[in-house]
């Protein structure tokens, strides 16, 4: 056996100039480490790892000082060149050792192993995919070296920014490679002198453009890599073994997403133009979820494309054994004298399973192993640990033979290629097999708190609500900010209990609230909030007993504070937010609420205002409240109490309380029943709500009285009874009816009042009762009206007055009317007052004397025939018996004039709907005045005839025709119409110096042969008031001059022939 001193003198002479392969450390002497022999394993889309067996003549080598040293492995190729793997020192051993010699391992990896090292959660927040790896990977310089590829910049400038990106407790290693191949990217280690660590990281779209794949060196050299034995006299590199390998993949692929905000669905489909299989082998058809990276039709055709791309790649692979030493994952060569004779394929490397052994002599290489153990051995750890290291395609661990290999040529490898021509993809993997489509992984459900537009988590003032257009919102997670990354969220919809078309539940919680965060199909980038959390410290409550261990004494003094009017305990020891309702004092000293008191409230913005629905659950004594601090709103059903937030304080009775400090309405389109009439309401028999059968009883006897007194009325002569009651007695035969068939309602709008003992109605100013048809006020015994000023009645119509329709009242008195002060005045204004009795009728004055006067004649008449007519200037009486005359003393003087002021009634307006009036200007009144053509004329209102020639406002004006007649349009007569019901009476017509009061009068058939004359002659113009053609201001001399011109002494042949 060699000792170690003889081994050394061995190694001595083996210079670098003879060596296949040599280590450069930086920072360490040239010549430090020899290198025994090596295992690399490296592919597309991973890291890589190489795992060095050197020798040292050092044996105090300080691990520390090599771990992050930049380290080069050097190999000699066939043609003399050198092909460099470089790397970082991640971990050192010490194999053993001897005296003066020892053995090391070294394991290195190309600097992208650091991103697997370091663990972190941030958000992006619409940035492009290379915005967010650029940022990754400058966090790691100096040692990260990337570039992009052309194919790669292609391949970017359609691809839209990412609203929302998402790395969450992932090394960046994990984040880039999903974030990479989700988009149908992958990436390959090469060496770049000009790098840092002596390699970069490539970043690449299309494997089969030349950009992303290289041509290997050795293939380039020599036009390809030969198809040849692994012999030592062989003076190129050559591939010893190559074999296909074909799995059954899916024919198509076909993904579906829906978008909620357009309502539609997203759907694509792609079918493989390779040929799978034979003519039996099935036709499969993978089905996805497109996810949220699917807004649009194109966007889901790439990415079906892209798996079916993926899936292309994968289903027939090549895979070899060779000893070409510059063969690397992410290059292409051309196989010469393959396999497949007369064809020449050009293959993409996908991955590289590699070893090497030092051409050292064989004694020294037996000596070795005798000193420290065998060489394959350790190289058989190395390869496992490789394979470990780096996902390295469908590679499986070798057997001895390739070791065996590797002894005999220095070098050898086992690889896996595709087609150049074929675009390879890459497919992250999971737990349960290959994942597609890979997604950032969420663990459970998290909670994140409110944010506004700027990342803001306090409200400015009223701006509490930051929601777009379809009430999203916008979150910040616990974990957010260190990157700086504060500001990024996207938006998210928040959860609702119910939710559909017109319907449904809306709560947005509001900025600085606590949310529950829920994520669709567990993907971080898809969340949705499901509900707001409390997360503040009360003021007080109950001590915890961990383990029945009191520890702590409650703390409720807090509680104590509050009373009906004050809350208190209420507040937040930590900021957050508590509990409105909660069960910590339930002693009659505190809240007395023993966690009772549930429901649903809301807050004004910027403000203290709230509304809510509160349900009280204590024992006998339920409750629910339906409130707003809005005017003091609310509506309190069941045990009503004083209440302030969680306390419950003093009783206040027991039923319904509606109330409010403001304006209050309450609506019912088929009727309203207010009712004190109790029906049955138990477990045993619940009545109708709407039963009334009081009510009805009661109104039916309304209806027998309304009807025996309009009997009554009839009877003698009075105004009947109005007939808005038969409503109210349909209305109830109809309710009656439907109470039959169904449940009891009322058939018509009706409001219904039914007190069963008594109803009183009081206010403090005015009681007004309006309606449009009547209004029957039917008492079963008295009805008093009583007014502390004025008592007025007014009617449109009729004003019938009955007393003692069956009975005489007390004393024996029917009607009495009684002015305890001043006068009684009763006016027939439009018509004749009519005054009788059955027996005697009696006039009398207490204290002054009584004055019969009238416009034209006065008659006093008896039913013998006798009577006294004084008309005019003279009085006759006549007697068909004997005149009687007694006196004292009989004085017949000269005859006088005594005039009268006779009372001027005021006019009404007229109820008819349209007006022919046939206006003239002429010189003088009747048939006989002259017409005055073309005169310019106007209506005005005015008090009198003076005021009228002054007047200035026009109601109407124009021109007379060449006949004097004022011509006036439907539009003029119409408008002339309301004017006048306006203020009747007061309306002028005037031209030159005349004027006219335009009078409109309505023929009544009532009217007498003298009423028609005066009448007509007012139409005529003989005078502007009736009342003066009637004898107050139009002389005998006037009228006689009237009669003459018109041919006409009596009114109905004159009123007919104005008419005709």
């Amino acid at each position: 056996m060699d000792t170690a001193s003889q081994l050394l003198s061995r190694l001595l002479p083996f210079s670098a100039a003879t060596r296949l392969y040599r280590l450069e450390i930086a920072g360490q002497p040239e010549d430090r480490f020899l290198v025994e022999a090596w295992a690399a394993a490296e592919a597309l889309h991973a890291v890589g790892a190489t795992e060095l067996i050197v020798l040292s003549l050092d044996t105090e080598v300080s691990a520390r000082s090599l771990l992050g040293c930049r380290a080069t492995l050097e190999t000699r190729l066939a043609e003399g060149g050198l092909r460099r793997s470089s790397g970082l020192i991640h971990e050192v051993a010490r194999l053993g050792g001897d005296g003066g010699f020892c053995r090391y391992r070294l394991r290195m990896a190309p600097w992208p192993w650091l991103l697997s090292q370091a663990t972190t959660s941030r958000v992006w927040q619409d940035k492009r995919l290379m915005e967010v790896v650029d940022e990754v990977f400058h966090e790691f310089a100096p040692h990260a070296d990337w570039h992009w590829s052309s194919d790669a910049l292609a391949c970017l400038h359609h691809l839209p920014p990412r609203s929302y990106t998402v790395q969450y407790r992932q090394t960046h290693l994990d984040f880039i490679s999903r974030l990479l191949a989700g988009e149908g990217l992958s990436w390959r280690i090469e060496e770049h002198a000009a790098s840092p660590q002596g390699h970069r990281l490539v970043i690449f779209a299309d494997s089969a453009a030349r950009s992303a794949f290289p041509e290997d060196p050795t293939s380039a050299a020599h036009d390809g890599i030969r198809f040849q034995a692994a012999r030592e006299q062989e003076r190129q590199d050559g591939i010893q073994a190559l074999s296909a390998c074909r799995s059954l993949q899916a024919a198509s692929y076909t993904l579906l997403s829906y978008d909620y905000q357009n309502k539609q669905a997203i759907a694509a489909r792609i079918p493989t133009h390779h040929d799978f299989g034979g003519h039996t082998a099935p036709r499969l058809e993978s089905y996805d979820s497109a996810g949220p990276v699917t807004d649009d039709n194109d966007a889901a055709d790439r990415h079906a494309r892209l798996m079916m791309e993926a899936a292309e790649a994968r289903n027939k692979r090549w895979r070899g054994r060779s000893t070409v030493r510059s063969l690397r994952a992410g290059s292409r060569f051309t196989l010469r004298q393959g396999p497949l004779a007369g064809k020449e394929q050009e293959y993409a490397v996908l991955a590289v399973l590699s070893v090497g052994v030092n051409n050292l002599p064989a004694d020294t290489q037996a000596a070795l192993a005798e000193l420290f153990g065998p060489l394959p051995v350790l190289l058989e750890d190395a390869l496992h640990a490789c394979l470990k290291a780096a996902t390295v395609g469908e590679i499986q661990a070798p057997d001895r033979s390739l070791i065996d290999l590797a002894h005999r040529m220095g070098h050898a490898n086992l690889f896996e290629a595709i087609r150049a021509d074929i675009v390879w993809r890459p497919v992250l993997a999971d737990g349960t097999g290959l994942e597609r489509r890979p997604h950032a992984w969420a663990r459970g459900s998290q909670s994140a708190i409110v944010v506004g537009h700027q990342g803001q988590t306090t409200p400015n003032g009223p701006d509490e609500i930051c929601c777009d257009r379809l009430g999203r919102i916008r979150i910040r997670f616990h974990w957010q900010g260190r990157h700086g990354d504060a500001g990024a969220t996207c938006w998210v919809r928040v959860g609702q209990r119910c939710a559909g078309p017109g319907m449904g539940m809306q709560f947005l919680p509001r900025i600085g609230q606590e949310v529950l965060v829920q994520f669709i199909e567990n993907d971080l980038e898809r969340p949705i909030v499901l509900g707001a959390l409390y997360n503040g410290r009360g003021e007080g409550g109950v001590a915890p007993t961990p383990g029945g261990e009191v520890k702590f004494s409650a703390k409720t003094q807090v509680f104590q504070w509050a009373s009906d009017t004050a809350i208190g305990g209420q507040g937040n020891l930590a900021g957050g937010n508590a509990p409105t309702w909660h069960g910590a004092s339930a002693d009659l000293d505190g809240h007395r609420n023993p966690a009772a008191q549930w429901g649903i409230r809301s807050k004004e913005f910027g403000g203290w205002g709230y509304n809510q629905l509160l349900f009280d659950d204590s024992d006998g004594r339920g409750r629910i409240q339906l409130k707003s601090t809005q005017a003091g709103s609310e509506l309190n059903l069941g045990h009503l109490i004083h209440g302030a937030d969680n306390y419950r304080g003093s009783f206040r009775g027991t039923g319904v309380e509606l109330r409010t400090d403001a304006y209050g309405v309450i609506r019912a389109g088929r009727g309203l029943l207010f009712s004190s009439y109790r029906v049955e309401h138990h477990a045993s028999h619940r009545d109708p709500a709407g039963d009334n059968m009081g009510q009805r009883a009661m109104a039916r006897q309304a209806a027998q009285t309304r009807k025996t007194f309009d009997e009554a009325a009839r009877t003698h002569r009075t105004a009947g009874m109005a007939e808005g009651l038969d409503a109210l007695n349909k209305s109830i035969a109809a309710q009656a009816e439907i109470a039959q068939q169904d449940l009891p309602a009322s058939s018509t709008p009706l409001i219904q009042v039914a007190a069963k003992e008594g109803l009183g109605v009081v206010a403090g100013q005015h009681l007004q009762m309006a309606n449009g048809g009547s209004v029957s006020l039917i008492a079963g015994q008295d009805a008093q009206h009583v007014s502390g000023q004025h008592w007025r009645l007014r009617t449109q119509q009729a004003i019938g007055v009955l007393a003692g329709a069956t009975t005489a009242g007390e004393k024996g008195i029917g009607l009495q009317m009684i002015a305890a002060q001043r006068d009684i005045d009763v006016q027939a204004q439009a018509g004749t007052l009519t005054v009788q009795a059955r027996d005697q009728l009696q006039v009398v004055s207490a204290n002054a004397g009584v004055t019969w006067a009238a416009a034209r004649k006065i008659t006093l008449a008896t039913a013998g025939g006798a009577s006294i007519v004084i008309d005019g200037g003279n009085i006759t009486v006549l007697c068909p018996g004997e005149l009687t005359v007694h006196a004292g003393q009989t004085l017949l003087d000269g005859p006088i004039r005594h005039l009268v002021q006779l009372p001027v009634l005021p006019r009404t307006a007229v109820d008819i709907k349209k007006l022919d009036l046939d206006l003239r200007t002429q010189d003088v009144p009747g048939p006989h005045g002259l017409a005055l053509p073309n005169t310019p004329w106007r209506i005005v209102a005015a008090e009198s005839g003076q005021q009228a020639l002054a007047a200035t406002d026009k109601q109407l004006h124009g021109h007379s025709d060449g006949q004097g007649k004022i011509i006036l349009s439907e539009a003029d007569q119409q408008a002339l119409l309301s004017a006048y019901n306006a203020q009747p009476g007061q309306l002028w017509l005037v031209y030159l110096d005349h004027v006219q009061n335009i009078d409109i009068a309505r023929h009544d058939p009532s009217w007498n042969d003298m009423q028609k004359h005066m009448h007509a002659l007012n139409a005529m113009g003989y005078s502007d008031d009736y009342a003066q053609v009637a004898g107050r201001g139009l002389n005998t001399g006037t009228l006689d001059l009237a009669r003459k011109e018109t041919g006409k002494a009596r009114g109905t042949p004159l009123l007919k022939q104005l008419k005709e």
